[in-house]
């Protein structure tokens, strides 16, 4: 009976220990050139944690110009068609253009905090769902993901926008992979964590991986602001939901 249970423990050590690989694909903004640094955060949002924990929810079935201001960072305003879909908030882009479109809290201010979104497809997977944190007037960080399986982490400078020029910065330098990420037409739940200077992602409750490692970036360039949340568009027709937004006290 020992040498059974000696063996179980063997087997489950060596799986934990033991890590996956994420294939590349070069698309995204900017590479960030200072040094940044890797960290693994302890504190995970999941279901069973966030009930106590809650700044803020929206059911995203009410008006959503009560609490939320519609941004657009490129493409038409005329692209997407917001509309109800049960209790789902559905948004709808339509051709020819690239459309990055976002909405920020108009009530609320946060600065250590974790901003997370259920989000489900139901039309082409070349898409993008972003989540926002500490949004102010210099700009914010960004998170985002795709149906294909893809996600980004990035900072947005208003100066450079202001300029002309890119306003995103990668973390990542590109899109990458990931297999936390339901592909297709499917749920995911997907967070941004906002800590001190910590900037950390996680999709369906586990941390996003980058380079083998836990995806958790040093920057202290904004320390508060409100949150938000988006949709990205690559010049196709869209078919895309966020079911409910939240903000989460760390």
């Amino acid at each position: 009976m020992n040498k059974k249970i000696l063996v179980v423990l063997f087997v489950a050590t060596f799986m934990l220990a033991s890590c996956g690989t994420i294939s590349k694909l070069g698309i995204g903004g900017e590479s960030v050139e200072e040094e940044m640094e890797l960290q693994v955060i302890e504190a995970k949002p999941t279901e069973a944690v966030v009930s106590e924990k809650v700044f803020y929810r929206d059911e995203l079935d009410e008006d959503l110009n009560k609490d939320w201001g519609q941004r657009v960072i490129s493409g038409l305003e005329k692209q997407l068609v917001l509309s109800q879909m049960g209790n789902k908030l559905r948004l709808q882009t339509l051709p020819p253009n690239d459309i990055n479109i976002i909405f920020l809290n108009k009530n609320n201010d946060y600065e250590d905090v974790i901003v997370q979104a259920e989000v489900e497809n139901f039309g082409p997977i070349d898409n993008a769902y972003s989540l926002i944190c500490r949004a102010n007037e210099h700009g914010w960080y960004e998170f985002r993901i795709s149906s294909s399986g893809y996600y980004e982490l990035l900072r947005f400078d208003q100066y450079k926008k202001d300029e002309g020029k890119n306003a995103y910065a990668s973390y990542t330098e590109k899109r990458l992979n990931s297999t936390h990420i339901k592909a297709g037409l499917d749920k995911n739940v997907f967070s941004l964590s906002c800590i001190g200077s910590t900037i950390s992602a996680f999709v369906n409750g586990e941390q996003i991986y980058f380079e083998k490692r836990p995806l958790a970036m040093e920057d202290d360039t904004f320390s508060e602001g409100t949150i938000g949340f988006g949709i990205l568009g690559y010049g196709e027709s869209l078919d895309m939901t966020f079911n409910w937004v939240e903000a989460v006290k760390p």
